[in-house]
């Protein structure tokens, strides 16, 4: 009877600990990526990438939201820095002033960035979104930046490439050059804005190509591209529309 008295009490303790969790992480595709890895490729030669993500207050009260930076593995020469409102240097783990996010609404200012050099690998670092008055309603994703292909010659994100959007900012037609894998089914450039809404999708049924889009409908801003395949985002960027 008494163990059975123990055993109730330690139940209720764990469903009393058990914290709703408050937020919802997605990446700029729209996918959400709460408690997932994510993995994203960094080409050699470009030295740096900016990662952004959409951090959502799914709760019926208004939060004040840190972020919080774990280095996981690290490739020599490689730095993750973390970017909300204001850039922080890569020795601040911790951002120091919380952003505010309103019930219903989210945060579209964040991006984990790294700089690295030519060595490839993998860096891992884990990012904590928690709430500064209740640090354990938290939401974290994890990212590997893979530096370059080694390794990864089976895998289709390792072998994409999508270019730079050209010309950008772009007032009429941006363009976007892309390389697939012959074993690639399901491809295309999805485009989002700044609230994280999809705007367009270009189907690719080619392994590579220039892909055109139209953005006279597209109003003044800043938008996201992504490399879509099997409806993961591989590669993101961003282009301006701008008359």
């Amino acid at each position: 009877m008494r163990k059975s008295i123990l055993f109730l009490i330690a139940g209720m303790l764990m469903v009393s600990s058990v914290v709703a969790q408050s937020f919802v992480i997605k990446d700029k595709s729209g996918v959400e990526v709460t408690g997932q890895t994510v993995d994203h490729i960094c080409p050699p030669a470009d030295g740096f990438v900016s990662l952004g993500m959409d951090v959502f207050n799914v709760s019926d009260a208004r939060k004040n939201v840190k972020v919080r930076k774990h280095e996981m593995a690290m490739v020599e020469g490689s730095e993750i820095s973390i970017c909300w409102l204001a850039c922080y240097p890569p020795f601040i783990f911790e951002t120091p002033d919380p952003i505010n996010i309103e019930p219903g609404t989210f945060s579209p200012n964040f991006t984990g960035d790294i700089t690295y050099l030519t060595t490839q690998g993998t860096t891992t670092a884990k990012f904590v979104f928690f709430d500064v008055d209740n640090p354990t309603d938290s939401s974290f994703v994890i990212v590997n930046f893979i530096i370059g292909t080694l390794g990864l010659n089976d895998n289709p994100a390792a072998l994409s490439n999508l270019s730079n959007a050209y010309p950008n900012p772009a007032s009429s037609n941006v363009y976007f050059d892309y390389s697939l894998p012959s074993n690639t089914g399901n491809a295309q450039i999805r485009i989002n804005n700044l609230l994280g809404t999809t705007v367009r999708e270009i189907t690719l049924d080619k392994n590579e190509g220039k892909a055109q889009l139209d953005v006279n409908s597209l109003k003044n801003g800043i938008y996201f591209y992504s490399l879509m395949i099997n409806n993961s985002a591989t590669i993101t960027r961003k282009f301006v529309v701008k008359r």
